[in-house]
C-alpha cells in the first residue's frame, strides 16, 4: 500500500502504509516497535505535503479507517469524532437538529481532527476553538484522555482546573491522536450572507471599512475576501456572514447596506456560489463541493494531488487596508501570475492569506518555477514580520528549547516523526 506523492515536494522514502481501523489497533502498532510513525487522518492537507511526512523513512498511520461518531449531544453541544470523520459526515448527522458544526469552505470530505489539529480556519472561527478534549495514544502506548470528556463535568469546557494539555497536541507530533470532542454551535434562526464587490483600486479603504465595521461589532469576524482570481471576476468579492435572530439580521442588513454607499464597497446580488457559501455557514456543505471544486480547477478532492500541483502559503497579517494593499504587491513582485488568494479574518487585528499556486503537476519545468515562487514569497513576507500559521512538509519549523524537552520527555525513544512544527 502506498500514498500519494505530491508533485510539488521532495519525494519521501516510506518504510510502509498502515491502516487502523480502531483505537485499539492504533495502540498495537505503536506498541510494535515501528518507528518512526507518521499518523495522518485523511491525508488531505493538500498544498502542504498532504500525508508526506517531514523526512525518509517513516511508517505512515494512515487514521482515516477510524471513522466512528462515537457520540453526540445536541442538547449540550458537542460531538465525539475520530480522525477519519469528515466534515460533511458530521454535518449530515447534525441536519434537522438545533446544532451546527463550524465547516470550513475545503471539501466536505477533509477530516474535522486533522484540520483542528493544524488551527485550520472555520467559516465562525478558528478550528482549535472547537476542540474540548483528545484522545491521544502516547509513544509508550498508553491511551489518555486531555481536556473535557463526557462524564468529567456537566457542562463542556475547553479549559478545566489545573494546567490544560490539549493544545499541546495541536501541531506537535507528540502522540497519536484517535478521538476528539469538538464543540457544537447553535443553529441560527437566519443566515444571511452579503456579497459586496470592489475595484482593485480601492483594496486598502474597502479593508478598513471591513474592519470598521468588524471593530463595531456590525459584523462578526468571520469576513472573506477573494482576489480576481479565487473570485473569478473583474474586482474583488467580500463575503460577509449575517446570522441570528431574524429582526437582528434584517436590521443589521439595513445598517450594512448603508455604510457600504460611504465605502468603496457595492453590495452585489447573491449569485450560485455565494448561496453554497451561505450554507456553509448555516452548517450545511454543499454535497457536490461546488465551491470547493471550482477553486481547484475542477479536481474532486481525491484526485487533486493525482492531477493538479498545488502549494499553498498562509501567512498571517495585521487587519489593515495597509498591511493587506502591501500582500498584493508582494505577491504581484513573487509571483510571475497572480494565484488566486483568499483572505479571512480571524479576529479585529488579523487576517490570515491563502495563497493558492496551482500548476500542472506532470510539467517539470511548472513544478521548479512553483518551487522557487514559493520560496520567494516566505523569504519576502518574512522580512515584513509576516510569518505563515502552518508550515508545509518541505519547510518545518524548528522546535523551541522547551519544546524540544517535552517532546523528549514524552518521546524518549523517537517512536514518532518529526513533524512540521518540530523538526531540526
Amino acid at each position: 500500500m502506498s500514498i500519494e506523492q505530491p508533485a510539488a515536494f521532495r519525494p519521501r522514502a516510506i518504510t510502509e502504509v498502515l491502516r487502523p481501523a480502531t483505537a485499539d489497533e492504533v495502540v498495537e502498532i505503536v506498541r510494535s516497535g515501528r518507528r518512526p510513525l507518521h499518523p495522518i487522518s485523511k491525508g488531505y492537507n493538500w498544498g502542504l505535503g498532504s500525508g508526506l511526512p517531514v523526512g525518509d523513512g517513516a511508517t505512515v498511520l494512515d487514521l482515516s479507517g477510524l471513522d466512528r461518531v462515537r457520540a453526540l449531544d445536541v442538547e449540550r453541544g458537542y460531538a465525539v469524532v475520530e480522525p477519519g470523520v469528515s466534515q460533511g459526515a458530521l454535518a449530515e448527522l447534525l441536519r434537522g437538529t438545533p446544532r451546527i458544526f463550524n465547516l470550513t469552505t475545503s471539501s466536505l470530505r477533509t477530516s474535522i481532527i486533522g484540520n483542528a489539529l493544524e488551527r485550520g480556519v472555520g467559516v465562525h472561527r478558528a478550528r482549535a476553538e472547537d476542540l474540548v478534549g483528545l484522545e491521544v495514544v502516547l509513544a509508550d502506548g498508553r491511551r489518555e484522555q486531555v481536556g473535557w470528556w463526557p462524564g468529567v463535568s456537566a457542562v463542556p469546557r475547553p479549559h478545566g482546573l489545573g494546567p490544560t494539555l490539549t493544545h499541546l497536541f495541536t501541531q506537535s507530533s507528540f502522540a497519536v491522536v484517535t478521538a476528539a470532542v469538538v464543540r457544537l454551535l447553535p443553529r441560527p434562526e437566519e443566515v444571511r450572507l452579503l456579497p459586496f464587490t470592489f475595484a482593485p483600486d480601492d483594496l486598502a479603504d474597502a479593508v478598513d471599512a471591513l474592519r470598521s465595521w468588524t471593530d463595531q461589532r456590525l459584523v462578526p469576524p468571520t469576513t472573506k475576501i477573494y482576489n480576481p482570481v479565487a473570485a473569478q471576476a473583474d474586482g474583488y468579492l467580500a463575503h460577509v456572514c449575517l446570522s441570528g435572530a431574524g429582526e437582528v439580521v434584517e436590521a443589521l442588513s439595513s445598517v450594512l447596506l448603508g455604510a457600504a454607499r460611504r465605502s468603496p464597497l457595492v453590495a452585489a446580488p447573491a449569485s450560485t456560489a455565494d448561496e453554497v457559501v451561505r450554507a456553509t455557514y448555516a452548517g450545511d456543505p454543499d454535497p457536490a463541493d461546488t465551491w470547493f471544486l471550482r477553486r481547484t480547477a475542477g479536481r474532486p478532492a481525491e484526485r487533486v494531488d493525482a492531477e493538479l500541483g498545488l502549494l499553498m502559503f498562509l501567512p498571517l497579517v495585521p487587519f489593515s487596508g495597509e498591511a493587506v494593499a502591501l500582500t498584493e504587491k508582494l505577491i504581484r513582485d513573487c509571483c510571475a501570475s497572480t494565484p488566486a488568494v483568499t483572505v479571512n479574518v480571524h479576529d479585529n487585528e488579523a487576517v490570515d492569506h491563502v495563497i493558492a499556486i496551482g500548476f500542472p503537476a506532470d510539467d517539470p519545468a511548472a513544478v521548479a518555477e512553483a518551487r522557487e515562487t514559493l520560496d520567494r514569497l516566505h523569504q519576502v513576507f518574512a522580512a515584513h514580520g509576516f510569518l505563515p500559521y502552518r508550515r508545509d512538509v518541505d519547510r518545518p519549523g524548528a522546535a523551541t528549547a522547551l519544546q524540544a524537552r517535552i517532546g523528549q520527555a514524552l518521546d524518549p525513544d523517537g517512536v514518532f516523526a518529526l513533524g512540521r512544527y518540530s523538526a531540526g
